[in-house]
């Protein structure tokens, strides 16, 4: 893969928690600015799932604005049991994460999706298992202990080629996906089918 150079996560892009959007320490104050919340239970299979944000209505101002996430932006668990990681899509638009994730921003162009790939990869989830505190029923990550993770980063070429690899790749993983849920869902529906039917013939099920 040609000269690959080795650099702390930190120097690469910044790193902030999310917005606190409840409690005493809350970053945001109720207002009528509505935007929606990803949070560490809307990452599944190293995806954000815009379809159950929650919707929260806050004041605007440019503390909360600066929350705004980005296509490309990174997001990883900043509490939770287990390391959770979603690149931010383009739909995710007027969305803020909340303090359970930390958002990575790349300071280049281009290198926010080789970080998702990275940090999810099984060598980059042990990178950051390494750096977490807490109990086996809470662990946490400081946006600086998570800066601290050293990550090899190919050159700017095979950094647009291993981009398109990953929008190949999620492209044919939603296909797959798709088509496991029409079959399971055409699988169960003609078992029911034949079953009803069948009851309806000898009269059972009345």
């Amino acid at each position: 893969m040609g000269l690959v150079r080795l650099s702390a996560l930190g120097q690469l892009a910044t790193i902030n928690q999310g917005l606190n959007t409840s409690g005493r320490g809350a970053g945001a104050r109720p207002g009528d600015w509505q935007v929606r919340v990803a949070s560490v239970g809307n990452i599944r299979d190293d995806r954000l799932a815009l379809d159950d944000l929650e919707v929260l209505a806050i004041d605007q101002n440019a503390r909360t604005e600066k929350h705004l996430l980005r296509p490309d932006d990174v997001l990883i668990t900043a509490r939770s049991t287990v390391v959770k990681v979603a690149l931010v899509p383009p739909a995710a638009t007027r969305t803020v994460a909340d303090a359970t994730l930390l958002v990575v921003r790349a300071h280049d162009p281009g290198v926010g999706p080789y970080l998702w790939w990275f940090l999810a990869s099984a060598f980059g989830r042990r990178q950051v298992e390494a750096r977490m505190s807490g109990s086996t029923t809470l662990l946490s990550l400081s946006a600086g202990a998570l800066g601290e993770v050293v990550i090899p980063l190919p050159r700017p070429r095979e950094l647009t080629l291993i981009a398109d690899l990953a929008e190949v790749s999620e492209r044919a993983y939603a296909a797959a996906t798709e088509a496991a849920r029409l079959r399971r869902t055409l699988f169960r529906d003609a078992i029911i089918d034949r079953l009803r039917l069948a009851a309806g013939a000898t009269g059972a099920g009345r």
